[in-house]
């Protein structure tokens, strides 16, 4: 049986790595470790931290012949918008199995499809029988992870004016609450922890998947919200990133400071909508959900 562990990473489609990159400096105050090209996947990309999630923001590398487009094809439909969730796993093969046999295709770095047995390194699947594309990955395949090094700590983003506990939990919008749940629960092996109903807005089912990451499978009911206009026009996927934070109000006028126009929806979430996040929607709470997850 395969066990997963931390939360590998949030990757991020944008237009320009270069501005993300200076928002996720100024806003965020991130510790950057990785900005380069991938020929392989075929993207610019950065790795950073903040809090205890580290962020892939990437964009289509810009070179003559692509050899993967796979970027490329995802930023032509949908325009900058959250991609992907990957997590470290220790049995890549046994999860690869676990997802083959509830009839989930398998894809290499290349995008190419791959059976079970054959995956190396990492797996991502294909965004439509998942709810939005997921990879999963051995650690030590890939780059460095300061967050597993000596002396890693949290505390300068405790320390913040934004007041960063940890991240809360990644929000994904689903047409098919009762098909994805399953899919967290029965085939990755995640524990549901909390649900509500935001009458006239959602329905959400937490679940709590890994060492330290939970996710929120969102199903709309207002279309005029940021969840429902996502799901509407993208369809099912990654839709957001929630912190936990110490202090509220101390955020919102951070975030007022620069320049940002924080609401606050019915949960007593402060949200930052998609225009002024690079398309996709980033959440500061209070509030503790699943043991304090």
């Amino acid at each position: 049986m395969f066990k997963i562990g931390k939360l590998f990473h949030l990757t991020h489609v944008v237009d320009d790595l270069d501005a993300i990159d200076r928002w996720l400096d100024d806003v965020f105050a991130c510790q950057r470790f990785y900005h380069g090209y991938e020929k392989l996947a075929g993207r610019e990309a950065s790795l950073v931290v903040v809090s205890n999630i580290v962020l892939e923001p990437m964009m289509p590398a810009r070179v003559e012949e692509l050899r993967n487009e796979s970027v490329k094809k995802f930023h032509d439909r949908f325009g900058q918008h959250l991609h992907s969730i990957a997590w470290y796993v220790d049995d890549l093969a046994a999860i690869s199995a676990a997802l083959a046999n509830d009839g989930r295709r398998l894809f290499n770095i290349l995008g190419r499809q791959v059976q079970a047995p054959d995956a190396k390194g990492a797996v991502w699947t294909h965004p439509r029988e998942t709810y939005g594309q997921l990879e999963f990955a051995e650690y030590g395949d890939f780059i460095k992870d300061p967050r597993v090094e000596p002396g890693w700590t949290d505390q300068p983003w405790r320390e913040h004016p934004l007041g960063l506990q940890a991240a809360s939990h990644v929000g994904v919008v689903v047409s098919d609450l009762a098909g994805a749940t399953r899919l967290y629960t029965e085939v990755l092996d995640g524990t549901v922890v909390h649900t509500e109903d935001v009458e006239g807005r959602r329905r959400s089912v937490f679940v709590a998947l890994g060492e330290d990451s939970m996710v929120e499978l969102i199903e709309p009911r207002a279309k005029d919200s940021y969840e429902g206009q996502d799901l509407a026009r993208n369809g099912d996927g990654i839709h957001s990133l929630v912190y936990r934070t110490s202090d509220l109000g101390r955020a919102g006028e951070f975030l007022e400071s620069k320049g940002m126009h924080p609401e606050l929806d019915e949960t007593g979430t402060l949200l930052i909508g998609p225009d002024e996040a690079f398309g996709m929607v980033v959440g500061f709470t209070e509030r503790m959900l699943g043991g304090g997850r």
